[in-house]
């Protein structure tokens, strides 16, 4: 139950930093010149998040069949 609750932090943690980073990048972004100064800037927050969750996941899951 302990891992578990880590792993859900964690991506608490990872929802929480990916919004304050897509934030910052927008934020920049837009003082720069907006989406002329960062074309794929919503490709590379899809790319980011979904390696993120996906690995966060597949750890909580793998704890999950463990267990059983």
């Amino acid at each position: 139950m302990r891992k578990e609750r880590f792993l859900l932090w964690m991506l608490a943690g990872i929802f929480t930093f990916q919004a304050g980073m897509f934030g910052v990048g927008v934020y920049f972004c837009s003082i720069n010149g907006g989406l002329k100064a960062c074309p794929s800037i919503g490709q590379r927050y899809e790319q980011t998040f979904n390696v993120m969750i996906a690995t966060t996941l597949a750890l909580l899951t793998g704890q999950v069949i463990k267990e059983k």
